[in-house]
Order: structure tokens, then C-alpha cells, then sequence
């Protein structure tokens, strides 16, 4: 089975240096979770994009090479002593020296205003996210025996696994940074023929891409018409065991133009335990919310279930947050009865 990056730096990046990271930068570890659920991703995208250019695996690999053995076991232990600010500061140095400044600039700041945290404190993470990457990268190439070329090839081909770990909304910040060339789109296999010059096609095959085009459209068609396959727990109408003070059902107003400030919003049940956050809104003509999409907030989204939630289900709306009327058991009966298989 192909190794997926995004989940081995994932168990890297672990519950407790996490907590380290939120200790010493003195922000709630939600915080830090969403900055490397942004950056890992983010960062991936960047070095694909790298390697799909002449000379860029090659460039990687010695980066890789360079790095310290040992680093991912021992990262942990480095985290609040005086070697953190040294492994970040090498971290952003190499990655800058990879991507180029601007590149890296924009990525550092992208993560920052997604997440709503410092420009210091998202440069302190990324360098400190570059050695783990590189060090996961290095850990690839060993297993399989890679040359530059074939470490560029593992990259490409984790293209999908990046775009899927990728926050929804968070895509929105990388525009023009040239940072997602790469990702959902076919690439090249990198090696002595990826740069050389197309050849013009045979005119006896002209007709290929006008075919080629009709069925793509009529795909894409199909595909939004016959609605998503996903399966989604749908959460059960509200029970009023005791009196409820809000409204039965409360009015959302959200413009477009305000609709990504609502992505990645935590959603709590009536008992105060945190359900996941808003990955998709679903409004009508008059901007009023009439669906809600939230997902578990597992760690970069692995194993994660997605709720549908209507606004009649919804109890509270504060400035950063929704209360929904369900308990939390609730919510969890609905994804169960969900996951069983339709007899």
C-alpha cells in the first residue's frame, strides 16, 4: 500500500508536541492544530510544485540529505529547550533557500491569517514543520531507495492525498502564490523527458480533444446532478426535554462575501462538548442559512464524520461559535446509524 505523507507527518506531529508547541507559544492547541492541518498540506503543495520544475527534486534531495539524523525521533525532547528556536530558525532558512522568499512568505502568511494567529508565531510553526516534512521525506527515500528523481516522483504522486487534507477555505489564501500549480492537476513524471518540448500532435487525431471535451462536460454534468455519494450522518429532530429559551428556529444571515469567515467555526452540543467545525454553508436566495456541513475535528481530517445540521437544529449563535439543541450522544447515534450498511 502506497504510503500517504500527509498521514505519517501527521502521527509525527502527535498529541504532545501539540500541547509542547501551545505551552510555549502561549495559544490554545486548537490553534496549533489548525495551523499544521493548513501547513502540512500547504507545505507538500509547495514542494510539489518545486519538483515539477528543472532542477527542483534535485535541489530537494540535497535539502533532505542535509538534514539532521535523528530529528523526528528527538523532536519532542528539542520542543521548549534551546534547541527549538535553532531547529526553526534552520527550518524557515532551508525552506526559504527550497521555495524561494516570496514563495514561503506567502505560504507563512496564508497560514497565519487562516488560522487567526501572529505572522511570528506561524513563522516560528513552519519553520519548525520544515525539518519534519524533510525528515519524513528522508525517512521515504531510505525505504524505498530513491534518487532525487524518485523522491520528486513520491510528491507528485501524493497530489491527491494533499488536495484532500487541504482545509476547506484555506485554498482561498494561496491564490496567486503559485503554491497549488501542482496539486489536482496532471503532472509530469519527473526525469531526463519531463522538460522536453511537446510534439505536434498528428492532424488525423485533431478530432481527439473536441470529443475529449464533450465527454468531460457531460461527466462533470453527471456529476452534479446525481448529488454526493459521501455519506453523511443526518442528525435526528430536536427532543425539548426542558424548556428551551431560543428561538425554535434561528435566523442566520450570511453573504457571500462572509461565508468563508464562517469555515472551520467549532459547533458544540447542548452539553457543551465540541461536535467538529463548519466545512460548508447552504443558503438560499435571501442569504439565510439553511444547512450546515461540520466535520469531526480529528487531527488533518484522517478518519473524520460529517453531520448535516439544519438551522432548527441550532440553539445559540455566539461570535465564534454554534450551539446546537442535541447532546452529544445524540449526535453520535446519528453518525452510527449512518455507517451501518443498508440491508
Amino acid at each position: 500500500m502506497t504510503t500517504n505523507l500527509v498521514s505519517t507527518i501527521a502521527q509525527v506531529l502527535g498529541t504532545d508536541v501539540v500541547a509542547r508547541l501551545a505551552s510555549n507559544f502561549g495559544i490554545d492547541r486548537s490553534l496549533v492544530e489548525r495551523a499544521f492541518q493548513a501547513g502540512v498540506p500547504g507545505l507538500l503543495a509547495a514542494l510539489t510544485s518545486l519538483v515539477s520544475k528543472p532542477g527542483g527534486a534535485s535541489m530537494l534531495g540535497k535539502a533532505v540529505a542535509q538534514q539532521e539524523p535523528g530529528v523526528l525521533t528527538n523532536l519532542a525532547g528539542v520542543l521548549g529547550g534551546s534547541g527549538q528556536a535553532s531547529l526553526a530558525d534552520s527550518g524557515s532558512s532551508t525552506l526559504t533557500s527550497l521555495l524561494g522568499a516570496p514563495t514561503m512568505s506567502a505560504l507563512t502568511s496564508a497560514v497565519g491569517r487562516f488560522v487567526g494567529i501572529g505572522t511570528e508565531t506561524s513563522g516560528n510553526l513552519m519553520g519548525l514543520l520544515g525539518p519534519v516534512v524533510l525528515g519524513v521525506l528522508g525517512q521515504q527515500q531510505r525505504a524505498g531507495g530513491l534518487d532525487a528523481a524518485g523522491l520528486g516522483n513520491l510528491l507528485i504522486s501524493q497530489k491527491d492525498n494533499i488536495a484532500r487534507a487541504m482545509p476547506s477555505g484555506f485554498s482561498d489564501y494561496l491564490s496567486g502564490a503559485g503554491i497549488l500549480d501542482r496539486v489536482g492537476a496532471t503532472t509530469a513524471r519527473v526525469g531526463p523527458s519531463s522538460y522536453m518540448s511537446p510534439q505536434p500532435a498528428s492532424r488525423h487525431l485533431s478530432w481527439i480533444l473536441p470529443v475529449l471535451g464533450l465527454l468531460v462536460l457531460g461527466g462533470l454534468a453527471w456529476y452534479m446532478l446525481r448529488g454526493p455519494t459521501e455519506t453523511v450522518a443526518t442528525l435526528p429532530p430536536t427532543k425539548v426535554e426542558t424548556p428551551i429559551t431560543a428561538p425554535e428556529r434561528v435566523t442566520i444571515i450570511v453573504p457571500a462575501d462572509q461565508v468563508k469567515d464562517w469555515i472551520a467555526r467549532p459547533v458544540y452540543s447542548s452539553d457543551n462538548k465540541k461536535i467538529g467545525e463548519i466545512v460548508e454553508l447552504r443558503r438560499d436566495p435571501e442569504n439565510k442559512v439553511t444547512e450546515a456541513f461540520i466535520d469531526t475535528g480529528n487531527f488533518l481530517g484522517i478518519g473524520a464524520v460529517r453531520y448535516r445540521i439544519t438551522s432548527d437544529q441550532i440553539q445559540e449563535v455566539k461570535p465564534d461559535s454554534l450551539t446546537l439543541k442535541l447532546k452529544e450522544s445524540e449526535v453520535k447515534d446519528a453518525a452510527q446509524a449512518a455507517e451501518k450498511p443498508k440491508q
